[in-house]
C-alpha cells in the first residue's frame, strides 16, 4: 500500500512537472540572451552591448578613452575562443581609421586601442571572422561608451512609457535623458522631423537641444538635425529637421541629444541586458510614413509669394485654369540679338577714258564789230 501511494504521489509530480517543462519552452531565447549578456558582462565589464548574429552574439564594450573589449558566442551560448578575429572602421571628424581587434588569449576576449570618443556619435563598423565566416555590423556610440548606452537604456525602461504609444504627429516616442521626442519620417522624400514633448507629450519649442541621429540601414548614417526655420504657420524651433537615405524602415536607429551642457543617448528598441537582434530577420524601427508635409509646403510657399503680391504689384500670382492663359499672356520673347558681318570684298573699277572736244567758235566780222560797239557804249 504504501509503494501504490508513493506511485501516486510520484505521478502527480510528473503531471505537474509536464507544464511546467512546457512553459520553459517558451521564453528559452530569452533566457539564453539573457545568460549571453551575463556571460559577456563577466567578460568584457559591466553595461556591455550584444548585438545578435545568426550564428552567434556578439558583445562589445567601447570605453569613452576608444579601448574596446569584445566576445564570441555560438548559438549554444558557449564563448568561441578560437580562429576568431576581426576589425574595426573608426569614422569620427578626422576621417576613417582602420583597427584591428586581435585575441588577447590570457583575457579569453578581442581588444583593440581606437581613437577617444568625442562625438556625441562616433560610427564604428566591425568585421569578425568567426571560424572563417564574416560577421560584420554597425555601431553608433556615445561619448561615454556602450556603458553609457546602457545606463540611458535601463533609465528609460523606469519611466515607464506605454508600449507602442504615438505622438501627436504620428510618430515613435523614444525617451532620451530627460526628454521624450517624437521620431518621424516622411517615407518619399527621406525628411526626418524630431519634436520635443512635454511630460503629457504636447509639442514644445525645441530650445537648444542639438539632436543627432546614427542610422543602420542600407548603409550607416549619422546625420546632425537643424532647427526649423520660421515659414508661414510653423514657429522657427518648432521642430528639428534633416534628410535620410531610407528605401525602408532601418534596423537601426541611434539618438544623441545635447542640451545645457547635458547630453544623452537612446538606442530605438533596446533594453540593458538583452541582446540587440541585426540579422536579416530582425524586427525594424518603425519610423517611416506618409505625410503632408509637401502638400503643407507648396500651399506656404504660395501664400509667401501672394504676400509679396500684395506688396509689389510686379509681382503677379496665378492659379487654376486662368494661369495658364494668363502665362502665355505674359510670355515675352525677346529675339536673339544678331549681329552679320559683311565679307571684306575689294572691286576696282576703272573709270572710261572720255575725251571731249573743245567747241569750235568762228565769229564773223559784223558780228565782232557789233560786240566792240555795244562794250564801247555807255
Amino acid at each position: 500500500m504504501k509503494i501504490t501511494k508513493l506511485s501516486g504521489v510520484f505521478a502527480l509530480l510528473l503531471i505537474a512537472a509536464a507544464p511546467a517543462c512546457g512553459k520553459d519552452e517558451q521564453p528559452a531565447e530569452a533566457t539564453a540572451t539573457v545568460e549571453a549578456t551575463a556571460t559577456a558582462e563577466s567578460t568584457i565589464g559591466e553595461g556591455a552591448y550584444v548585438e545578435e548574429h545568426e550564428s552567434g552574439k556578439a558583445a562589445f564594450n567601447v570605453a569613452a578613452d576608444g579601448n574596446v573589449k569584445a566576445a564570441v558566442t555560438g548559438p549554444d551560448g558557449k564563448p568561441i575562443r578560437e580562429d576568431v578575429s576581426g576589425t574595426l572602421l573608426w569614422k569620427d571628424a578626422s576621417g576613417e581609421k582602420s583597427v584591428p581587434l586581435t585575441f588577447d588569449a590570457k583575457a579569453g576576449v578581442l581588444v583593440a586601442a581606437g581613437p577617444k570618443l568625442d562625438a556625441d556619435l562616433t560610427e564604428i563598423g566591425y568585421t569578425l571572422s568567426v571560424a572563417g565566416k564574416p560577421w560584420s555590423g554597425t555601431l553608433h556610440v556615445p561619448a561615454g561608451g556602450t556603458a553609457e548606452l546602457y545606463a540611458n537604456a535601463k533609465g528609460a525602461a523606469d519611466l515607464g512609457l506605454p508600449e507602442g504609444k504615438l505622438g501627436p504627429h504620428g510618430g515613435r516616442i523614444e525617451i532620451v535623458g530627460d526628454d521624450r521626442l517624437e521620431l518621424l519620417v516622411d517615407e518619399v522624400s527621406g525628411e526626418v522631423r524630431v519634436f520635443a514633448l512635454d511630460a503629457d507629450l504636447k509639442p514644445i519649442d525645441i530650445g537648444e537641444r542639438k539632436v543627432t541621429l546614427g542610422v543602420v540601414a542600407e548603409a550607416p548614417q549619422v546625420v546632425v538635425l537643424a532647427p526649423v526655420a520660421a515659414t508661414a504657420g510653423v514657429a522657427a524651433g518648432a521642430y528639428l529637421t534633416g534628410k535620410l537615405a531610407l528605401a525602408a524602415d532601418p534596423l537601426k536607429v541611434t539618438i544623441a541629444v545635447r542640451n545645457a551642457g547635458r547630453s544623452a543617448v537612446a538606442l530605438c528598441g533596446y533594453r540593458a541586458g538583452a541582446a540587440f537582434a541585426v540579422h536579416a530577420r530582425a524586427p525594424r524601427v518603425k519610423v517611416r510614413m506618409k505625410t503632408d508635409w509637401h502638400a503643407h509646403a507648396h500651399a506656404h510657399a504660395h501664400a509667401d509669394l501672394k504676400a509679396k503680391a500684395d506688396l509689389d504689384p510686379k509681382v503677379h500670382v496665378h492659379t487654376g485654369a486662368g494661369a495658364k492663359a494668363n502665362a502665355k499672356a505674359h510670355v515675352n520673347v525677346k529675339a536673339p540679338s544678331i549681329r552679320v558681318t559683311p565679307p571684306s570684298v575689294n572691286v576696282k573699277i576703272k573709270a572710261p577714258s572720255i575725251s571731249i572736244p573743245k567747241p569750235s567758235f568762228k565769229a564773223s566780222a559784223s558780228a565782232r564789230a557789233s560786240a566792240g560797239a555795244k562794250v564801247g557804249t555807255h
